[in-house]
């Protein structure tokens, strides 16, 4: 599930920005961003490991090494609107009091997404997406 919600959202971000939410270096292809997380991963629990509004394309040093994120806070709210940076870190606290969790997303879902965004763009061979494809139909008769 990451792998694809991680695809989405550097596609996305790519198509759209073209450079890393947090410092704003731009880059060449949306494989040369990573999909990090405002609120760290680690920490955000289930509620926003995958909103997509906590999840951007970061460039490998942000992601990996910039923990303030004083870069990523400004770019969400003109990204997302004003507020943005702060109902995400509100959501975080509240779900630390009551638990609570964000819509999830499942593999049809992505699938449909990526597939929107990247319009001519490949994102794998027809025989790897072939592959991706074959790996959750089962998926279909679960979640539909």
């Amino acid at each position: 599930m990451w792998h694809l919600t991680s695809i989405y959202v550097r596609v996305r971000d790519f198509r759209h920005w073209g450079r890393c939410i947090n410092c704003g270096k731009h880059v060449q292809n949306w494989r040369d961003l990573q999909c990090g997380h405002f609120i760290n991963a680690a920490r955000c629990g289930f509620a926003l490991l995958f909103d997509l509004k906590n999840l951007n394309g970061e460039c490998g040093g942000c992601n990996a090494y910039d923990k303030q994120k004083l870069g990523y806070e400004r770019n969400l709210d003109l990204r997302y609107g004003a507020g943005t940076a702060q109902a995400l870190k509100d959501r975080y606290f509240e779900s630390k009091k009551i638990g609570k969790t964000s819509k999830e997303y499942t593999k049809l879902e992505y699938d449909r997404e990526i597939r929107k965004l990247l319009g001519g763009l490949e994102l794998f061979s027809t025989d790897t997406w072939t592959t991706y494809t074959n790996d959750y139909r089962s998926d279909k008769r679960t979640t539909e």
